[in-house]
């Protein structure tokens, strides 16, 4: 039987207020790492004389951390405490970014971004948790849209300081100036939240599902990207195809697994929304990764001024978070995520015709569009994915929402690492090699366009599904 220290009904306003805080601030920290290491890429390329793939796998390395421990964070914050488990993923957050600047080599980087990822796994599922069981019903796309307001921060303001700081010092100060922002944000949860939230602490920890969903996702991603260059990557995907379904054939038949199949297959809200959220991240992750390079590569911008230019989708972003949210809950979250969907299928199309002569007016138009399409999708569609369960399965469901967005990220990379090992393979980037660059990057936009038309087709059907209910 589930046990819960604290009422999964709302609390005072002003608890709300500090949880919100407290969320903003950590939700701050993954996107300002994943778009400000965004135009460092080269830079740090440079340094440890790194291929065009290894630059790849900088972003590989921490969206397959994070879609293994999503799903593995939300069930042990079920039985540890959400608020004990979202401490101590800032904490370890918090080594990587103090460790990372003092990388001897690119594997060592890799490495460390693996584990700086694990904690931001831990935080993000357990604070997503955290504000649901907090927040009033008829507020939670309103609460969902002040608290991502952190993340899209993060998002727009990650490119300009690393581009700032990169050039004014080094790219190893872009992580140690994170050090005092995660000292403050864990203590403001640490202090200023004084309950602590249990759904399962008795239940099993479901060891050998964790070890075959580990395994399968590791095997997937790695034997991927070398699919079309190694024979032992065709066996190493199909073992890790292989591993995913034991893993599906196991969950059904534990008494507490660590995904519950049966609650997805039964529960169509919370399926189609969360397969719609795999579809638009693996579909719209990999612009930060390509405008990044293309504004450095082919227009041959500095690092300074490619970081402004990646602000601005985020900007964006952040001045429509809160009416996203708003206009979800007074006109229905499905119909208006479906319209974010169908904004950035429109300029993925466009981003796929981008070439050497393609105007800076035309690429800031389409990132405001994108910006608009990304938050009228992502709010809305949260809000309604966790607004379908019950409280029972508020962690499990707040994991997984973290899973198939990492997932999503983790596809987009997966296609780009490929891309970038079947058109350049050990090159590093430059000036010079930027015409296969370029093909690479028009290709992957195409397929990324063709995902997100799916993703919206899915999203109708979550559409035509509430009508029918209803």
């Amino acid at each position: 039987m589930n046990e819960t220290k604290t009422k999964q009904n709302p609390i005072l306003s002003n608890n709300l207020r500090t949880v919100v805080i407290a969320v903003a601030i950590a939700q701050f920290l993954l996107p300002f790492m994943v778009t400000g290491v965004a135009p460092l890429l080269p830079v740090i390329g440079k340094e440890f004389n790194a291929s065009a793939l290894e630059l790849s796998l900088v972003v590989v390395s921490y969206t397959l951390s994070l879609s293994i421990m999503h799903l593995i964070a939300g069930r042990i914050g079920d039985m540890f405490g959400r608020k004990r488990i979202f401490l101590t993923g800032l904490g370890i957050f918090s080594f990587g970014v103090a460790a990372i600047p003092f990388s001897p080599s690119i594997e060592i980087f890799l490495l460390l971004r693996f584990v700086q990822a694990t904690g931001t796994g831990m935080m993000n599922t357990c604070a997503l948790a955290i504000l649901v069981a907090v927040a009033p019903p008829a507020m939670r796309g309103r609460v969902l849209g002040i608290a991502a307001t952190g993340m899209f921060i993060g998002l727009s303001i990650g490119p300009s300081v690393a581009g700032f700081v990169s050039t004014l010092f080094t790219w190893h100060i872009m992580f140690l100036i994170l050090i005092p922002v995660c000292i403050f944000a864990w203590l403001v949860m640490f202090y200023s939240v004084k309950e602590e939230w249990y759904d399962s602490p008795n239940d099993p920890f479901d060891w050998v599902g964790t070890l075959f969903f580990t395994l399968g996702i590791s095997a997937f991603t790695i034997g991927s990207i070398w699919l079309l260059q190694e024979t032992w990557a065709i066996a190493l995907t199909l073992v890790g195809v292989l591993l995913i379904c034991a893993f599906i054939f196991i969950e059904r038949r534990v008494c507490h697994p660590l995904l519950d199949v049966d609650f997805l297959i039964h529960n169509k809200s919370f399926a189609i929304g969360a397969l719609s959220a795999f579809l638009n991240y693996a579909a719209t992750f990999g612009m930060i990764f390509y405008i990044s390079l293309y504004l450095q590569m082919v227009h041959e911008f500095s690092v300074m001024k490619a970081g402004l230019f990646l602000s601005i989708q985020p900007i964006t972003q952040i001045l429509i978070a809160a009416t996203a949210g708003r206009f979800g809950d007074r006109f229905g979250a499905a119909r208006v995520s479906t319209i974010g969907m169908i904004i950035c299928t429109v300029n993925l199309w466009v981003l796929a015709n981008f070439d050497a002569d393609t105007s800076i007016f035309t690429i800031c138009i389409v990132q405001i569009a994108i910006g608009i399409g990304i938050s009228a999708f992502t709010i809305p569609n949260t809000s309604d994915i966790m607004g379908s369960v019950d409280s029972a399965h508020l962690g499990q469901a707040s994991g997984l929402v973290g899973t198939v967005r990492t997932m999503g990220m983790l596809v987009c990379m997966m296609i780009i690492s490929l891309s970038m090992n079947s058109y350049l393979g050990a090159e590093q980037l430059s000036p010079s090699n930027a015409h296969k660059f370029l093909s690479a990057m028009q290709m992957n936009f195409h397929v990324f366009a063709i995902l997100n038309m799916i993703g919206v087709g899915v999203s109708c059907l979550r559409l035509d599904f509430r009508k029918k209910r209803n």
